[in-house]
C-alpha cells in the first residue's frame, strides 16, 4: 500500500510534470503535426503527377485552386515545426527521468532505510515514467516520420521540376522525362 502511496505521490510532483509534458505531445503537437502532414500530402500529391505544363500554366495563371507554392511552403514549414517540437520533446524524456532520479538520490540527507526507501523509490519511479513515454513516443515518431520524410521529398521534387523548366525552357523537361 505504501508503494502506491509513493507513486501517487510523485505523480503530484516531478513525474506529473513528465505526465503533462506527455499529455501535451500526445494531444497537443501530435494532432497538428498530423494535419500539417495530411493537408500537405493532399495538396502535393496530385501535383507531382501532373505534366510540368500544367504546373506552370497553373502558377502563371495564378489559379490558386490548383496549385498555390506560398500555401504548400507554409504548410512545409508548419509540418517541420511541429515535428521537430514533437521530436524535441520525445528526446527530453529519459533526461527528465534521469533528472528526476538525481534530485530524489540528492534529497538523501540521512542514512536509515525509511529515508533511503522512499527517496530511492521516487527516484525510480521519474526513471520509469520518462524511459515509458520515451519509448511510446519513440514509437509514435517511427510511423510519422517516413510520412514526413515523403511530404519533403514530393516537395523538392516539385520545387526541382519548376526550377528546372523555368530555367532551361519550356523543351528542357519533356527531352529529359525520359
Amino acid at each position: 500500500m505504501q508503494f502506491f502511496v509513493i507513486i501517487f505521490k510523485n505523480l503530484l510532483g516531478y513525474d506529473g510534470l513528465i505526465i503533462i509534458l506527455a499529455l501535451v505531445n500526445l494531444f497537443y503537437i501530435l494532432p497538428r503535426l498530423k494535419k500539417y502532414n495530411a493537408e500537405l500530402e493532399h495538396s502535393l500529391q496530385p501535383t507531382i503527377y501532373l505534366p510540368i505544363e500544367k504546373i506552370i500554366n497553373s502558377i502563371r495563371q495564378n489559379n490558386n485552386s490548383e496549385l498555390d507554392l506560398h500555401l504548400l511552403r507554409k504548410l512545409k514549414e508548419k509540418e517541420t515545426k511541429c515535428y521537430h517540437v514533437f521530436v524535441s520533446i520525445t528526446t527530453i524524456f529519459p533526461l527528465m527521468g534521469i533528472l528526476g532520479t538525481i534530485i530524489s538520490l540528492l534529497r538523501l540527507v540521512s542514512f536509515n532505510s525509511d529515508t533511503i526507501m522512499l527517496n530511492f523509490t521516487t527516484a525510480l519511479t521519474s526513471t520509469f515514467w520518462g524511459l515509458v513515454c520515451a519509448i511510446i513516443f519513440k514509437a509514435i515518431d517511427g510511423t510519422v516520420s517516413p510520412k514526413i520524410a515523403f511530404n519533403d521529398d514530393n516537395f523538392n521534387l516539385l520545387i526541382s521540376r519548376i526550377d528546372r523548366y523555368t530555367s532551361k525552357g519550356d523543351d528542357y523537361e519533356t527531352k529529359n522525362i525520359s
